[in-house]
């Protein structure tokens, strides 16, 4: 433990080795009398160093300089200074030449021999890096609940408009936020970073999977999705399983459902729906809020392209989109 000799050890010794921040000791002329081991490793300046060196030379950048050193004249002039004994938040200057956020407390003391200013400084480098993330993620956090909004809304609002009775509407609505509700839990795990294709088809198709049924089958490569993307294949999963419920290979017995996906050589990323053992097998004759949500998200959200092909046993879906939609 390191402190200057001319100065009453005892006293001043305690302050220096018990204090859990930067210690640093100030005479009147504006040199450095004391400096703890934390100083030392805050300002990468060791006690050597820094003994008997004005201050403003030391850990002062520049810009702050001729205000520290009129303040300290002002001071002894007149007793009168505005930064003692208050927390002041402001930036110091490292040996290398960086700048750190510190916060800081100046006291003035005449208990160790002579009076003396007793600087306490702590870095928060940390503190305010962590407000940034969390200011980041609040921003993020506000921009993602007004789209989820806006999808709830547009899902409601189309759901409606497709829908012949409230019993009708009911289940399709709450279908398609449940599948919402999945993806996002997903992504949660996540951290909002990027989620895996594979776990978001095995959460929507659950359900079949987890029981063994022989009509369905799942297989491709561990793909991750960025979030808006991965969010836009929710709702085209849960748009496909939805009709394949009602009207096709998973409403009837001895059909099957094959999920296939990948990358091609341009690296570009596809996926393929199929339905097969159906028969009289006919293309619908209007298009439903399900094949219109599907189309605008591949065009829109995915920034791709899909295709549909209704065949004499069943359907046959594909959606490729390009590799920017990944990461």
């Amino acid at each position: 433990m390191i402190i200057a000799s001319d100065l009453d050890s005892a006293g001043l010794g305690a302050v220096l080795k018990t204090a859990l921040d930067a210690v640093v000791v100030m005479r009147t002329d504006g040199t450095i009398a004391g400096w703890n081991d934390v100083a030392e490793r805050t300002f990468g300046w060791s006690f050597g160093d820094a003994l008997g060196r004005r201050m403003s030379d030391m850990i002062i950048p520049v810009r702050y300089r001729d205000a520290h050193e009129h303040g300290l004249a002002h001071y002894l002039a007149t007793g009168e200074g505005p930064v003692l004994d208050r927390h002041l938040e402001i930036e110091a200057l490292h040996r290398d030449g960086h700048e750190l956020p510190i916060e800081l407390s100046i006291t003035r003391t005449e208990q160790f021999g002579e009076p003396v200013f007793l600087g306490f400084l702590r870095d928060i480098t940390e503190r305010h890096a962590a407000e940034r993330r969390q200011a980041l993620l609040v921003g993020e956090l506000n921009h993602r609940v007004k789209n989820l909004l806006g999808v709830v809304s547009g899902i409601a609002h189309q759901t409606i408009k497709a829908s012949r009775s409230l019993e009708e509407f009911g289940p399709a609505f709450t279908g398609r936020l449940q599948s919402l509700g999945r993806a996002h839990e997903i992504l949660t795990d996540g951290a909002w970073e990027r989620a895996s294709l594979a776990a978001l088809v095995n959460a929507l198709l659950g359900p079949y999977l987890d029981a063994g049924d022989k009509r369905m089958s799942v297989s491709g490569p561990q793909l991750m999705l960025s979030p808006r993307h991965f969010l836009s294949l929710s709702m085209i999963l849960h748009e496909l399983i939805t009709n394949s419920v009602k009207y096709g290979a998973l409403s009837t017995e001895g059909c099957r459902v094959t999920v296939i996906w990948g990358t091609d050589g341009s690296g570009d990323t596809w996926l393929s729906w199929i339905e097969s053992g159906l028969s009289n097998v006919e293309a619908p004759h209007r298009e439903g809020f399900g094949s219109r949500m599907i189309a605008l998200s591949v065009k829109h959200e995915l920034r791709g392209h899909s295709t549909r092909e209704w065949l004499s046993g069943g359907m046959a879906f594909r959606l490729t989109f390009p590799s920017e939609a990944i990461g």
